[in-house]
């Protein structure tokens, strides 16, 4: 079969200049069609190129002749004649010059359904171009602009399109269907900026250079743009969720959205209500046209865009004829992304714990189908990244949220460490106030451990804690590494050496980790170290398989609990019966670390619990990206400042009513059945009928050992206070004092919330 070359120009306009018409600018792309091609053929090839549909799109075809000198008269295509004379014209008259075929289209939707309640004129064709309705009463003229959009494949999958690092501008999938995978990265992204003074703003990621705070706010006043009266914003209640009795069950000619995804959701939902599917038979940037699933029921909508991003509804069929015997429990319109965007509020609180299965429940609940486990847990994905925004745009900001929480914060000590490829490694923070009051106001007693990050580049946090005058968790300082080893511990106690400056009588209290014991002293070297009981005892029980009640356990306690030797030796005689379980409290250092053997600078820490401290602090917190991280620890320590402040405010005690007060009032009941008997000036000896005490008021110390150990008067000393009428009050270290628990807490906190979220 003979075929022949033709060249056919799309995207372009009709232009009159001078009296002349003349076709400029658009795409063109070639053919090789038979010379015996039909008309109908010949359309069809067209419609294929503009990716338009003949039953909804009316092209126009055009061939332009020289007729005379600098004079062209341009033919329409409008039958097999026509076509016969444009291959002839081609291969016998202008063989060696091409007479384009020049297209241009009208939507037949447009004219047959807005006509009657708008006057449109157009002026040149509407293929492959975006147009700009200026609307003035009744009356609409549509004008071109000169831009060439890209369009779209004919049913293409719009998840394969889908941004996972910005899911508010999501398009849900074309044909109902999803696909499985989310874009996953190997490596937290290159960090552009790391000096956390004056440099901090101005990030480079991507060959990009932008001043974050102000990218963030142009993003936003983007998302805003066309919600504008008479434009029907999808997303504009979206963010609140929705049931099904919210839902609209109609749409209309003229009706407009502010995007395609905002189109396509409404339909999402009215195909929900209406138990029907639908898939999408045409799509690209400039219109819509979707159909139910089952033929040929006549439900239809299409869709042309309606100014830049716009949607407008030029053509609707309502009626369904569907047959109700294939109505089933699934449905492809309930996708993922639709289910993130109804549920997600449920974590906008960062402390809900709101699973996939969950999830799958309220979708039966609220939509009337069953989703699958995986598609649960895709969309539970896709929602906490709308709300968190993604791991490495969280590493992106970074070093200008540092910047801003030492600008809000005067005092708060940041730093962050790159590796030779600029790639994060370690992050310190510790807040100003924090400082200042642990300096002021704290027992020179750290306790430092660390938690395993459940993010998506996982790593682990350091945490250091003080603890104030009524036993609350004072949190010191936090880091942000790789792993548990002597270089990131090493990086974290020097950071935190910087911050704190030098601290007289320090004692540090720590879990038995390897690192920690290997780089403690050189970093604080005339500092103690102590173990948490709490961590020992459980070492212990899974080291030695203990059950949960051995009475062995209870010795383990009274033992590490003891104040004086000889009862540490009674009870640790009876941990002995058990060989293994002794053996490894030999090893673990149990003779060392107990109270009966504690000086008074440790300040009765081995009962120090640190992994309640640091999951109250972590436990809802460890899977978000890292700036929601630091942004959660800064929302808490905001609220622990201002209620402690104010219970130290509203405090009518002379010692914290939680610690100080309570003890002494408990003892005073002791004190008060117990004989004193002068010594001398500065000595007393006092009878309890058990354990007598011999108590020293110029060395401040009890034969008992507690009040040199809690720096608050034991009952032996209580009782002294009694008999000489002396107030006991004097005797409590000043760290138990409102007066030292009110300073504590007397700075403010000012959060610094992650941008662009």
């Amino acid at each position: 079969m003979e075929t022949i070359a033709i060249l056919v120009c799309y995207n372009g306009k009709w232009v009159t200049s001078k009296k002349m018409c003349k076709y400029e600018g658009g795409e063109s792309k070639g053919l090789i069609v038979p010379r015996t091609i039909k008309f109908a053929e010949l359309l069809d090839r067209v419609h294929q190129i503009g990716n338009t549909n003949s039953s909804e799109d009316k092209v126009s075809l055009k061939f332009s002749v020289l007729v005379a000198s600098n004079e062209w008269k341009h033919i329409k295509i409008e039958d097999d004649d026509d076509v016969k004379f444009f291959m002839k014209y081609n291969s016998e008259v202008t063989p060696s010059k091409l007479a384009p075929l020049l297209v241009s289209i009208e939507d037949k939707g447009l004219r047959n359904d807005v006509v009657d309640t708008m006057h449109i004129t157009t002026d040149s064709s509407r293929m492959g171009r975006s147009s700009v309705a200026i609307v003035e009463s009744n009356e609409v003229t549509w004008n071109n602009t000169n831009g060439t959009d890209v369009g779209g494949e004919v049913g293409t999958d719009f998840m394969d399109m889908i941004d996972f690092s910005e899911v508010d501008q999501m398009h849900v999938g074309d044909n109902g269907t999803e696909r499985n995978e989310v874009s996953v990265y190997s490596a937290p992204p290159i960090l552009g900026c790391l000096n956390t003074s004056a440099q901090l703003p101005i990030m480079r990621l991507g060959g990009e250079s932008e001043p974050i705070r102000e990218h963030y706010s142009n993003e936003i006043g983007e998302q805003n743009r066309y919600n504008e009266a008479g434009v029907n914003d999808g997303e504009a209640y979206l963010d609140g969720g929705f049931s099904r009795s919210d839902w609209n069950p109609k749409i209309k000619v003229g009706e407009i959205f502010s995007t395609k995804k905002a189109l396509l959701t409404e339909l999402q939902l009215m195909a929900l209500r209406g138990h029907f599917e639908f898939k999408v038979q045409s799509s690209c940037t400039k219109r819509l046209l979707v159909v139910c699933c089952q033929r040929p029921c006549p439900w239809r909508v299409r869709a042309s865009r309606f100014g830049d991003n716009s949607f407008m509804i030029v053509r609707c069929k309502t009626v369904h004829e569907c047959d109700l015997r294939v109505v089933s429990d699934n449905h492809r319109q309930a996708t993922a992304a639709l289910v993130a965007t109804s549920f997600k509020r449920k974590f906008k609180d960062s402390r809900t714990i709101y699973t996939p299965s969950d999830i799958m429940r309220d979708v039966k609940h609220n939509f009337g189908f069953s989703i699958h486990y995986s598609k649960a847990w895709k969309a539970r994905e896709l929602a906490l990244l709308s709300i968190r925004g993604s791991a490495e745009e969280a590493y992106y900001i970074l070093p200008a949220y540092c910047y801003e929480l030492e600008r809000m914060n005067p005092g708060t000590k940041t730093h962050i460490h790159t590796d030779e490829n600029n790639h994060f490694v370690y992050l310190f923070m510790a807040v100003g106030a924090c400082i200042r009051g642990f300096r002021s106001s704290m027992r020179p007693v750290i306790a430092v451990d660390a938690t395993h990050l459940k993010s998506k580049y996982k790593g682990v946090m350091f945490v250091a804690n003080a603890f104030d005058g009524n036993r609350n968790i004072y949190p010191l300082a936090f880091g942000i590494g790789d792993l548990e080893t002597d270089a990131s511990w090493h990086w974290f106690f020097t950071k935190l050496h910087e911050a704190i400056g030098e601290c007289p009588n320090l004692v540090i209290i720590s879990d038995r980790n390897v690192s920690i014991e290997n780089v403690w002293n050189k970093v604080f070297p005339t500092a103690q170290h102590g173990i948490c009981f709490y961590h020992m005892k459980g070492n212990m029980k899974r080291t030695c398989k203990l059950k949960k009640h051995d009475h062995i356990l209870m010795h383990f306690e009274k033992a590490a609990k003891s104040y004086s030797i000889a009862e540490f030796d009674c009870h640790f005689r009876k941990i002995k019966r058990k060989e293994h379980v002794a053996q490894y409290l030999e090893e673990a250092g149990l003779h060392k670390w107990s109270r009966a053997h504690m000086d008074g600078r440790r300040y009765n820490v081995m009962t120090t619990n640190i992994a309640e401290s640091i999951n109250s602090v972590l436990r809802f917190a460890r899977m978000m990206p890292v700036v929601h991280l630091i942004g959660e620890i800064m929302n808490l320590l905001l609220k622990w400042f201002t209620e402690r402040r104010d219970l130290a405010l509203n405090c009518t005690t002379t010692l914290c009513p939680n610690f100080g007060e309570k003890k002494l009032r408990n003892r005073l009941e002791d004190a008060a059945r117990m004989n004193v008997v002068k010594v001398n000036n500065a000595q007393y000896n006092v009878l309890d009928g058990y354990m007598d005490g011999l108590v020293d008021l110029t060395n401040n110390s009890c034969s008992c050992r507690k009040f040199q150990l809690e720096q608050l008067p034991c009952k032996h000393v209580v009782a002294v206070c009694r008999f000489l009428k002396v107030n006991v009050y004097s005797k409590a270290s000043r760290y138990y004092t409102r007066k030292t628990w009110m300073d504590a807490y007397s700075d403010s906190i000012y959060p610094v919330q992650p941008h662009g979220r």
